[in-house]
């Protein structure tokens, strides 16, 4: 962006600072730059198996 305001500016295009701001490369207002975080902590409706049975070979 910096280069085209430049090359504008020296084929005499008369460039406005506050117009520059509106069209900044790092808007963020309307974009989730993370993504959109959903948690839910509901526990589930099944117990989740957590001991494994396996004998064990020696």
């Amino acid at each position: 962006m910096t280069e085209v305001v430049n090359q504008l500016v020296a084929e005499g295009w008369t460039v406005d600072p506050d117009d520059l701001a509106t069209i900044s490369p790092y808007i963020r207002e309307n974009i989730r730059r993370f993504g959109e975080w959903v948690l839910d902590t509901t526990p589930p409706e099944q117990t989740v198996t957590t001991r494994l049975d396996v004998a064990l070979i020696n």
